[in-house]
């Protein structure tokens, strides 16, 4: 999504219009939020409320009337999609308007945001086509349908992901949950490790990526890109 209004003093535009790169070496993940209603003379106060809210934002803006992008870096202050869903609903209900959120992954600094941005604008874009009650998106939520409908648009944003978040051991790991539907004990029992191990494995990947595997969408989610990227990498 090209933005429509001038925000060419925002550190993040060069990054994300122009593929600048990023200078801190911290891991961002982009947050877009399309508004029903327009706010009109109250975007500065909303932009306001989101820096106090979020203290981990390093930058935000409005692209047009209708659709603001906020970038956070990783740190202990990331909220989850659940508690961002709450945290917008209520920021709706004070500028009396009706938003919906796209909640990114974490990526790492080294790559072009602006390919990235493409992929995840245009996602969000389509996804308010046919999710036009969801209050919030991220990743995990609409992948199935993704991958199910083809996914040739997001190819390099899911390489990429690919390629940051899984190693062999991640891998083995991640295949094991998705045959045991999630069960630690039996995958332990599986790939003949200690229970405790394999937790503290999975506790390692969730600090890194902020993906939960004991929850079915967001092992699914790493199970796909594995069955699509695995071989494609040898």
């Amino acid at each position: 999504m090209q933005p429509e209004i001038d925000n060419r003093n925002h550190p993040w535009y060069p990054i994300l219009f122009e593929h600048q790169p990023v200078q801190d070496q911290t891991w961002v993940r982009m947050l877009q939020v399309h508004f029903t209603r327009t706010i009109d003379s109250l975007q500065s106060e909303w932009l306001a409320e989101i820096q106090q809210m979020l203290p981990s934002v390093v930058d935000l803006f409005f692209l047009t009337e209708d659709h603001a992008v906020i970038v956070e870096k990783q740190d202990d202050t990331n909220l989850p999609i659940e508690d961002l869903d709450g945290l917008f609903v209520a920021l709706d209900m004070d500028f009396d308007c009706y938003s919906q959120l796209f909640v990114g992954p974490f990526h790492h600094p080294r790559h072009d945001f602006t390919t990235l941005w493409t992929s995840e604008s245009t996602l969000f874009k389509n996804e308010l086509k046919t999710k036009t009650t969801s209050k919030s998106m991220d990743l995990p939520k609409v992948v199935f349908a993704l991958f199910r409908n083809g996914f040739s648009e997001y190819i390099s944003l899911f390489r990429t992901l690919y390629l940051d978040w899984f190693e062999e051991e991640t891998e083995t790991i991640i295949q094991s949950l998705w045959r045991n539907q999630g069960n630690a004990s039996s995958t332990a029992k599986e790939l003949f490790m200690h229970r405790n191990s394999l937790l503290y494995k999975i506790d390692k990947f969730q600090t890194l990526t902020r993906l939960n595997l004991k929850n079915m969408d967001d092992l699914l989610l790493c199970y796909l890109l594995i069955d699509q990227f695995t071989h494609q990498s040898n």
